[in-house]
């Protein structure tokens, strides 16, 4: 067992049914601004949600959902001129500090899986933040709470005792993008 935590999660496609309930009960509990959402969930196939690829009798319909990957090599914390993304010691969370961040955008255009967002409102970045204040005191992330499908595995990724780290061997679950070089801290069963 590694030393630190790194709270991570594994995302089960085959169980994934589209329905958006980890979006909107992220966007509730975060309370973000219209239009800006620090979930989404697209296509497994392509960008174009609930459009079947294939044809014939193989046919496929298959979403996958996407948060802050929480990597272990951000690439916002690395380009951030403010030093406003920080990686959390004590669970592996990347975070933006809200009173540090001068809104330049430059985390948006640095993340290769396009998660940041600028608040327009606010001016500032925003992101899921893995909903550590619920995970510091050992309650779920809304999103993995709310899935009906159960398709969202959550835990410390460094405890192979953990539920995440045994879903992860048993199902050889992967990183989407791994070649970008981060080192996601969430992962996909295909």
């Amino acid at each position: 067992m590694a030393d630190k935590v790194q709270y991570g999660m594994v995302i089960d496609t085959t169980r994934c049914m589209g329905c958006q309930t980890c979006v909107v009960s992220c966007k509730i509990s975060n309370q973000t601004p219209e239009g800006l959402y620090w979930g989404r969930v697209r296509s497994r196939d392509g960008e174009i949600p609930y459009q079947a690829t294939g044809t014939f009798p193989d046919a496929k319909l298959a979403f996958r959902p996407e948060l802050c990957n929480h990597c272990a090599s951000p690439a916002c914390f690395a380009k951030c001129p403010a030093g406003a993304i920080q990686k959390r010691e004590e669970d592996g969370a990347v975070v933006i500090d809200e009173e540090a961040c001068i809104g330049c955008g430059t985390c948006a255009l640095a993340c290769p899986y396009e998660i940041p967002q600028i608040d327009e409102a606010a001016k500032k970045a925003s992101k899921c933040n893995l909903c550590y204040e619920r995970t510091a005191v050992g309650e779920q992330p809304w999103c993995v709470l709310s899935c009906p499908g159960k398709a969202r595995i959550f835990g410390d990724l460094n405890d192979p005792n953990s539920d995440v780290a045994k879903y992860l061997a048993e199902k050889q679950a992967i990183p989407f993008h791994e070649e970008f070089e981060t080192g996601p801290s969430v992962y996909y069963v295909l």
